[in-house]
């Protein structure tokens, strides 16, 4: 995850994103982020009010599955993780990055999707770039769509890394990167087994060049900022609503509401039935408290005025560091995660 967050001033409210992206002040990673421009479309209804906050009840540990009565496997999840680490970085500029990539298609296809690789260019400081989305989209037909993503590639530089020495290196990125991958390869499976309800679609999206540079935000979130802008690729209609999944795999995990997405009233509706059904399940990884304002992959969307929310705990210590790796990750937290997704899909994705 290249985003950053601040936390919100106690009664504040977040402002609206720039419809460009680029008016986004960066004061540095994990700094403050000062967000400018008119309110979109998802504001234009009344606020819903935000349940009050509690930390969710523990879950029963069960290494198979969670407790909440769905199929998704925690130890199916934490192998595609392993298998993710195991390809190498997918860090932009080495070969281990195109079997990341042949890994995740081979395993959607394996899983019953039918996964397309969406090519694009960008401009970057370092050169140019080629970029590749992968998109998955479930009954392709259906005009009432949901959206979730997930970037697929690590981070070139661990900045963060304790050791000076191997700042300038690519992270492995086993939950900044890994877990999001997993979590949407082991949703796509299930609703392969079986569809959505009726007159529902819903895209996978696997975000290229999320991990940008530092400075402006048009140096961050390509594979994003590119699929919002050009959704007509896709073939099938705008979603009205978007989940982001992102670094939701660590020992520990503490979702919170994202500040960004839940100061919107439309977002704040789509958290609010993520977090009850969470609670309804009594999952430990759900917080239903407010978190951090975090500059992540929903920004795109919400610059479109389309409804984006962000799942992401960016307390992880080893964060953008060397430490994010396989022994770090907690399959049941994964579990949790996919799990409450797809019973908001099996629920026909309500967010009024």
């Amino acid at each position: 995850m290249s985003g950053r967050g601040r936390r919100r001033p106690a009664g504040g409210r977040a402002r609206s994103i720039a419809s460009a992206i680029g008016c986004v002040a960066v004061l540095g990673i994990g700094a403050a982020v000062a967000l400018q421009a008119p309110a979109q479309g998802e504001d234009r209804e009344a606020a819903a009010a935000a349940p009050g906050g509690k930390a969710m009840e523990a879950a029963p540990a069960n290494p198979a599955a969670p407790a909440g009565g769905e199929s998704i496997a925690a130890a199916a999840l934490y192998d595609t993780v392993r298998a993710y680490v195991e390809a190498g970085p997918a860090a932009e500029g080495l070969p281990s990055k195109d079997r990341v990539r042949e890994l995740i298609v081979n395993r959607l296809e394996a899983a019953g999707a039918r996964p397309r690789v969406l090519p694009f260019s960008v401009v970057t400081p370092a050169g140019p770039w080629d970029l590749e989305n992968v998109f998955v989209s479930i009954n392709p037909a259906a005009k009432d769509r949901v959206l979730l993503g997930a970037h697929w590639d690590t981070r070139l530089w661990a900045e963060r890394d304790p050791d000076p020495a191997r700042r300038d290196q690519p992270i492995t990125g086993a939950n900044d990167g890994g877990s999001g991958v997993a979590v949407l390869i082991g949703l796509a499976a299930e609703l392969a087994k079986a569809a959505p309800p009726e007159g529902l679609g819903v895209d996978l999206a696997f975000f290229d060049g999320e991990e940008g540079f530092e400075g402006n935000l048009r140096e961050w979130f390509y594979g994003s900022k590119e699929l919002a802008g050009r959704w007509d690729r896709t073939g099938v209609a705008l979603p009205r609503a978007v989940v982001i999944v992102d670094m939701v795999g660590r020992k520990g995990l503490r979702i919170r509401r994202e500040g960004i997405g839940n100061a919107r009233p439309a977002g704040r509706r789509i958290l609010d039935r993520i977090f009850a059904i969470a609670k309804e399940k009594g999952y430990r990884s759900f917080v239903d408290e407010p978190g951090i304002e975090v500059l992540d992959d929903h920004l795109p969307f919400l610059a479109r005025g389309i409804p984006a929310v962000d799942l992401i705990d960016l307390d992880d210590p080893h964060w953008h560091t060397h430490g994010d790796t396989l022994d770090k990750i907690e399959p049941q937290a994964m579990a949790e995660v996919a799990d409450v997704l797809l019973t908001w899909i099996r629920r026909g994705a309500p967010s009024q």
